[in-house]
C-alpha cells in the first residue's frame, strides 16, 4: 500500500552493501509519524518539506520510494503519440532528402533549392498520399 506524507527530516545513518553494490542508508521521518530507513545509491532524493509517496515494510522498519510522479511537482507524462509523430516526421524528412539527392544525382547541376523542393514533394506524398 502506498502512503504519502511530508518529509520532516532526513538523516544519513551509514552504508549497507549487498555484496555487489554499496548503498547509503538514511533515516527519514514523516509528518504522519513514520520513521523509516531508506537505501540510496547516492544521496536521498527527497527533501525536507516535500511530500513523498512510499511503501513500508513495518517488520523491518524500512521504506521504498514509490516512483510514479515523485520529485516532479509539475510532472506530466510525455505525450508519446506526439513525440512519436515528431520522430516519424524527422525520419521521413531525412529519408526523403536522401531520396531527392539520389533522384537528382544522375542530373548534375541541380541546385539545393531544387533538391529540397523534390524532398518536400516526396514528404508530402508519404504523409498525405
Amino acid at each position: 500500500m502506498e502512503l504519502t506524507s511530508r518529509i520532516t527530516s532526513v538523516e544519513p545513518t551509514g552504508t549497507w552493501s549487498n555484496g555487489q553494490k554499496t548503498f547509503n542508508k538514511f533515516r527519514v521521518c514523516f509528518a504522519n509519524g513514520d520513521n523509516l530507513n531508506f537505501l540510496a545509491v547516492n544521496e536521498f532524493k527527497g527533501q525536507v518539506g516535500q511530500d513523498l509517496t512510499y511503501t513500508k515494510n513495518e517488520a523491518q522498519g524500512t521504506g521504498k520510494i514509490y516512483r510514479d510522479n515523485n520529485f516532479r511537482p509539475n510532472y506530466q507524462p510525455a505525450q508519446s503519440p506526439k513525440k512519436s509523430e515528431d520522430t516519424q516526421t524527422y525520419i521521413i524528412r531525412q529519408s526523403m532528402i536522401k531520396a531527392a539527392i539520389d533522384y537528382h544525382a544522375s542530373n548534375h547541376g541541380k541546385s539545393e533549392g531544387q533538391i529540397i523542393e523534390t524532398a518536400r514533394n516526396f514528404v508530402n506524398f508519404v504523409i498525405n498520399g
